[in-house]
């Protein structure tokens, strides 16, 4: 009996100890909850771009050939304004006639020719370009041409039986373009000496020349009158007072343009080997073009 009541006091004894321990744990004990904060930092990343400066570099002259006709200096004039404030490049030209300019054009003396005129220089074109000096950029001027025996018209239609370059051996024709000073033959006002078409009519190493191969070395001086201001002022003052005269020229241009001239009868291009006058005949079609020495192009 004794041990029934001390288990019957000892069993809710244990348990109001341990109701009462497990009170005061939750009214004693605090629970810390730790909250981790993640704090994100963002950096800034500062990127300094250096930029260099180049400066622009300085562009090179571009020198022209300043030939001393109308059409290649005006030709020049056009293409230096549109190098010059078009594309910034400044520009000179150096004057002077055909054969200078041309060699100064292979050595790059020269850079830029606006006016070759073919077949003047077929032959030393042909080696310029095949030695890699000149480079062909397009042609120049169209529908040219060029004589060495023309007369006004107004002589032609006096004398009709004057229309080939083998009536200048007869003595009345010799007579009408003689000059005092001419020993009797007659005065052929040529080519200036400089320009290449000077070799068409009295030769080079190439061919006898025009005046030879026709067999006119007896009969016909060639005169240079010494510019084509010159040459051009020559058949001016002649047409104006109506005289007869000889003369070589080309076209289109506005002399050929105010006068009404006549072109005696030569043996034709294709009987000349290469179409070359030089070899004895009339000049073909005129072929002009542009070239610049190679040196422009590197």
């Amino acid at each position: 009996m004794k041990t029934l009541i001390r288990k019957g006091i000892v069993l809710p004894t244990l348990l109001m100890v341990m109701a009462l321990s497990m009170t005061l744990v939750g009214c004693t004990t605090e629970v810390e909850k730790i909250v981790e904060v993640e704090k994100v930092v963002e950096v800034e990343k500062v990127v300094e771009k250096i930029v260099e400066i180049v400066p622009e570099k300085e562009k090179r002259e571009i020198v022209f050939s300043g030939l001393n006709w109308d059409s290649a200096l005006v030709q020049n004039a056009v293409a230096r304004y549109i190098v010059e404030n078009g594309y910034g490049y400044p520009t000179s030209q150096i004057e002077g006639d055909t054969v200078p300019m041309f060699q100064g054009l292979r050595k790059g003396d020269v850079d830029l020719a606006m006016e070759i005129w073919l077949p003047n220089q077929n032959a030393v074109w042909d080696e310029a370009v095949a030695a890699g000096e000149v480079l062909p950029v397009g042609k120049s001027l169209e529908d040219n041409w060029q004589s060495s025996f023309l007369i006004p018209a107004y002589v032609h239609e006096e004398y009709p039986d004057l229309d080939h370059v083998e009536d200048l051996k007869e003595d009345k024709y010799k007579e009408l373009f003689a000059e005092p000073d001419s020993g009797g033959k007659a005065v052929l006002y040529g080519c200036i000496a400089g320009w290449a078409c000077r070799g068409v009519q009295e030769g080079t190493e190439v061919g006898p020349g025009q005046i030879e191969a026709y067999g006119l070395s007896d009969h016909v001086e060639l005169r240079d009158p010494g510019t084509g201001g010159a040459l051009a002022a020559a058949v001016e003052g002649a047409v104006a007072k109506g005289d007869p005269i000889l003369f070589y020229y080309w076209g289109p241009t506005a002399l050929m343009h105010n006068v009404d001239e006549y072109d005696l009868g030569q043996p034709d291009p294709s009987d000349c080997q290469a179409n070359d006058p030089v070899h004895g005949c009339a000049f073909p079609a005129a072929e002009i073009m542009i070239a610049m020495n190679m040196g422009l192009v590197d």
